[in-house]
């Protein structure tokens, strides 16, 4: 699909992190020989950072600002694409398809994500990802 594209913010729209915000990394349209179906590679945020006040210390503010993301390959019917993108390069070497063979991959994959998604979090980028539905 044309405008299912690396970058674009999309909702999950069913299993596990239904009613998530998620980040395509990669698109599959063709399919692949395991998945015969069109499909995405996606990061997504899990648990969303919690709500930060003026009157709040540094210490406070920095547990509050905490990101627990996903990474997952969803089919396209279980995407909802937004008009929204957002500028995060993840790195292709630690975050795509392969890392589900290993846990340790996954895990690495995950705190990659974590650390890119803390980042655009700490730079106020794209507000509107960052806030439940």
């Amino acid at each position: 699909m044309r405008f299912l594209k690396a970058n674009r913010i999309c909702l999950v729209l069913s299993g596990r992190y239904a009613g998530r915000k998620a980040i395509i990394v990669k698109n599959y349209d063709e399919g692949s020989h395991e998945r015969p179906y069109g499909h995405a590679l996606v990061v997504g945020i899990d648990r969303y950072p919690r709500r930060i006040l003026k009157r709040m210390g540094k210490r406070k503010v920095h547990k509050r600002s905490k990101i627990k993301p996903f990474v997952k390959v969803v089919n396209y019917n279980h995407l909802l694409p937004t008009r929204y993108q957002i500028e995060c390069n993840f790195d292709t070497k630690k975050i795509n398809k392969d890392i589900f063979r290993e846990k340790k991959n996954k895990r690495a994959a995950r705190r990659e994500a974590k650390a890119k998604l803390e980042e655009k979090y700490k730079i106020n980028s794209n507000k509107w990802f960052f806030h439940k539905l």
